[in-house]
């Protein structure tokens, strides 16, 4: 290794660390860490189980990996949308399979997009009914007559 080459691996060794090391910053064991690393969660140096600190540092401060079932409670979808969402680029992928968001990342697009009011401006047949004067019976009988526009909701209620 001539001088110029070994200046040049001092410059970056502290960017590659130990699995003990990468279990540290991660907050995980050292087990976990192999397994994150075989699965592509985190990246392998070239040399014997040394992981790439700033990959590091960036996944623990994105914080824990989630499902897409939690990431559509977290913003009040469904996961049909969470997984429209995914599919847009509007929230980045984990490579996880199962766990397949960062926590972080769902909270910080919950915060700047609010989940849409699906049934804006809608009452329900109590509301309508107290609005019109008049029983809920009567807005139901108005409804099923189509005399006040109304939707149904999946079982078919109004």
């Amino acid at each position: 290794m001539t001088t110029d080459d070994r200046r040049a691996y001092d410059l970056h060794q502290d960017e590659w660390v130990s699995a003990k090391e990468a279990a540290e910053i991660l907050g995980v064991g050292e087990s976990t860490v192999h397994r994150m690393a075989h699965r592509g969660l985190i990246q392998r140096g070239s040399g014997y189980r040394r992981y790439h600190r700033p990959a590091l540092e960036a996944l623990r401060d994105r914080g824990e990996a989630i499902s897409i079932g939690e990431a559509a409670r977290i913003l009040g979808r469904p996961s049909a949308a969470v997984r429209d969402l995914i599919a847009a680029d509007e929230l980045p992928p984990s490579s996880n399979a199962t766990f397949p968001l960062f926590r972080r990342d769902v909270e910080s697009y919950a915060e700047s997009h609010p989940p849409p009011d699906e049934r804006a401006g809608q009452l329900n047949a109590k509301s309508a009914a107290r609005v019109l004067d008049c029983s809920v019976s009567t807005v139901l009988r108005l409804a099923r007559s189509d005399r006040v526009p109304c939707d149904r909701d999946t079982r078919g209620r109004y």
